[in-house]
């Protein structure tokens, strides 16, 4: 009798039981990119921080309008015509940018914000870091504000019990029950000043998931967790939660324009840019407990031609007239463009030698990350300064020792070389360094301060931000000394500067060398 060889007789086995099999079974559990049809979209913004209004694309050169609340409701409503049925998320940091953030109602700063999103109709939303610059208290006070819940449920108090919303939220769009959870910023602690952070702890963002989706997977056909940690955060997220039930991570924070989302861990991660510029879509296709298709993109908010519902349209010129009277006025000119960037920038010369004149120190230093936005050439308002430093953050000044100085010059080196964060900005003082073998250190070649080298013994008065001194650890490598306060913010010292000499004039001069 033929005998089939046994590796034959395997396959052949092999064979059979896969014609057994539902084809289902073997179907993949990761969605794919693909053409619909669709039976939920999903539009999403993160960090708008306050834009309320269009502004010019600086990154065009007609200076095209883009951006802004009316543009956002005319083009969402234009989107919605070929959506099937929808849901509007935002990733949070909406405060700090525009001093429309500042205008206080009942006494609370931020209603304004609070008033325009509730009319764009989001179904939720997350509290990010920038909300606490207002203070712990104030965005406590402001969230009752908000007519959709805003999430925040990795942040608890002292005896670990949730500040913010924490419960899951079910909605049910086109025939789909669509869980909805929200986490803030991932190492909140580093990116807020421990003065307005006081009392609260950050949870296990990943851990706290979990349990959340064991409360509601069984109840709902898709799940989707907000977050405020960056798409790198997000990513490390998404592989920590591969397997959990959640399908897409609606995030914020680092301002990543994700023309189409990043596929991790089988999990979707979407973001869509900043400052209102972008309204991100995903077009999902949801059958049996999951996305088994989707198609995503961003849409620019060009305001050319857009227009909003008569109430709406009264409101955001409301706040638009009170914000020009506050700080509209034209304040001097500029006849260059002022740019920020991570390393030495004409921008940040000047604004350190603000801090460094208002302070009446030998050095003047600031964060790059405080800087938000350029100026162009012109005029400048009032309006434009509190854009370019929309943090009320005070100047103060300290005595430091010339150990301490090369401490502070030594971790914004090491910073400059790894790229762990952003440097300092300084003035007063320059230093040339190079990367160490290895380059995830620099080696510190020069230091000087008015030119000469630091005089050992020395003590040297040295201006900042507050926020600067509060982070020192982040910033300065050292334990802070004595502050004092000269009870001026940043914004103002900037616009006192700006009125007495008439023009901002900056260069880079090479304050930071790097020798390759």
């Amino acid at each position: 009798m033929f005998r089939l060889p046994g590796s034959r007789v395997a396959l052949i086995f092999l064979l059979i039981l896969a014609a057994m099999v539902p084809c289902q079974s073997f179907a993949s559990e990761v969605p794919v990119h693909g053409a619909g049809p669709w039976n939920l979209t999903l539009f999403h913004t993160n960090d708008t921080h306050s834009y309320f209004l269009p502004r010019p694309a600086v990154w065009r050169d007609d200076g095209k309008m883009v951006g802004g609340v009316i543009p956002l409701a005319w083009h969402l409503e234009d989107q919605r015509k070929t959506s099937t049925a929808d849901l509007f998320l935002d990733a949070g940091d909406f405060m700090t940018g525009n001093p429309v953030c500042n205008l206080e109602e009942d006494g609370v700063p931020g209603v304004a914000v609070a008033r325009m999103m509730t009319a764009l109709d989001y179904d939720a939303g997350v509290i990010g870091n920038h909300e606490f610059d207002v203070g712990r208290e104030n965005i406590a006070a402001l969230v009752p504000y908000f007519g959709f819940p805003l999430f925040a449920g990795d942040i608890v108090d002292e005896e670990g019990k949730p500040v913010f919303r924490r419960e899951p939220l079910i909605v049910e769009k086109g025939g789909l029950k669509i869980g909805i959870m929200g986490f803030s910023c991932n190492g909140m602690e580093e990116v807020v000043a421990p003065s307005r952070f006081s009392g609260l702890v950050m949870t296990d963002q990943a851990e706290l998931a979990r349990k959340l989706v064991e409360e509601i997977d069984h109840k709902t056909d898709l799940l989707i967790l907000i977050t405020h940690n960056g798409v790198d955060g997000d990513k490390e997220l998404a592989r920590q939660l591969e397997g959990s039930g959640i399908d897409i991570i609606v995030g914020g924070h680092s301002h990543s324009r994700l023309k189409q989302p990043v596929l991790e861990g089988g999990i979707l991660i979407l973001q869509a840019g900043s400052k209102m510029t972008n309204l991100g879509r995903l077009d999902l296709k949801v059958e049996d407990d999951r996305v088994v298709e989707y198609s995503g993109r961003l849409i620019n908010l060009w305001s050319d031609g857009t227009h909003a519902d008569p109430q709406l349209t009264e409101m955001v010129q409301g706040y638009e007239h009170q914000v020009m009277a506050e700080f509209g006025q034209t304040i001097g000119t500029t006849a260059q463009l002022l740019k920020k960037g991570r390393g030495e920038s004409n921008l940040g010369n000047w604004l350190a030698d603000v801090m460094r004149e208002t302070g009446n120190a030998d050095v003047g230093v600031l964060n790059s990350g405080g800087i938000r936005k350029a100026i162009t050439a012109g005029p400048v308002t009032a309006l434009d300064i509190h854009e370019v430093l929309p943090f009320a953050n005070a100047v103060v000044t300290a005595e430091l020792t010339d150990r301490q100085l090369a401490a502070v010059v030594q971790q914004n080196a090491d910073a400059a070389v790894g790229g762990k964060h952003g440097i300092l900005q300084v003035s007063g003082i320059s230093y040339t360094y190079r990367a160490a073998p290895g380059g995830e250190t620099a080696e510190v070649l020069e230091i000087l301060v008015g030119g000469k080298p630091l005089a050992p013994g020395g003590v040297y008065k040295v201006a900042m931000p507050d926020y600067v001194a509060m982070m020192a650890h982040v910033y300065l490598n050292i334990e802070m000394p004595p502050v004092e306060d000269l009870g001026v913010t940043m914004a103002a010292a900037a616009i006192a500067s700006v009125e007495k000499s008439g023009t901002i004039t900056a260069e880079i001069e090479g304050r930071i060398r790097e020798m390759k």
